[in-house]
Order: C-alpha cells, then sequence, then structure tokens
C-alpha cells in the first residue's frame, strides 16, 4: 500500500495513515490478511516518527481492523471486510450531508435534489448494465 501523507496538512499524520487505512479496506484495495508496511519503513519513507505510525496502526487495531503477529508484523485481520462496510455506509452517509447542505445553501427544493438524485440512480443504474 502506497500512503499520501501532507505534512502541510491541518489533519495529524497518524490520523492521516488511519483513514487512508480503513478508505483502502472498505475500497477493497486491502485484503483480509494482507501484510502493511513496518512501523520503520513507513516512518523512514514519509520520515515521520515511528511513533506516529505506531499509535495509527495502534488506533486500527483497536477498531478490529488490523492484528499484529509477533514478530511478523502488521495483517489486515479477518473480520474488517464487515467492519470496512460500516465505513463504506458511514462515509457515503456523511458525503449525501454534505451534498444535502450545499442543496439548502444554493437553496434547492426538495423536489429538484430528489430530481437529481433519481437521474443520478438512473445513469448508475445504466452504467452497471
Amino acid at each position: 500500500m502506497h500512503f499520501r501523507l501532507e505534512s502541510a496538512s491541518p489533519i495529524p499524520m497518524y490520523l492521516q495513515i488511519v483513514e487512508q487505512v480503513r478508505h483502502a479496506i472498505a475500497a477493497g484495495a486491502l485484503q483480509a490478511g494482507e501484510e502493511l508496511p513496518s512501523m520503520r519503513a513507513l516512518a523512514c519513507q514519509h520520515l515521520i516518527n515511528p511513533n506516529t505510525v505506531a499509535r495509527a496502526y495502534l488506533e486500527l487495531e483497536h477498531e478490529g481492523l488490523l492484528s499484529k503477529r509477533r514478530g511478523a508484523g502488521t495483517y489486515v485481520s479477518d473480520c474488517a471486510e464487515a467492519l470496512s462496510g460500516q465505513h463504506r455506509l458511514r462515509t457515503v452517509s456523511e458525503m449525501l450531508q454534505k451534498a444535502l447542505a450545499a442543496a439548502k445553501e444554493f437553496g434547492l427544493t426538495d423536489q429538484q435534489v430528489r430530481a437529481l438524485w433519481e437521474k443520478r440512480l438512473h445513469t448508475r443504474r445504466e452504467q452497471s448494465a
């Protein structure tokens, strides 16, 4: 897995790692049993403190997304798929909330929003077929 960490971001480095791992698991880019880069390798690659990576991995381990194998590394846990489903729903829900807030800010009516939604769903169904 390749991480894109931005030192200029207001988001702390460890949270950038956490979010990228969560997203990669939810998107299926990381599968159960797949090994993550070692803490030391990731820290060296991005010129950050190894404790930053350790903090991120520990948080993900507490969430049940990662598991450590003593002497063997850090891996995506077997139950990560179920947990990533929850992450997908939460992420899409947050995106929809932002879109609804923008629609309200722009003065769109519920009927206009519903029409836009139906149009997008129709387009999605056509592309899937």
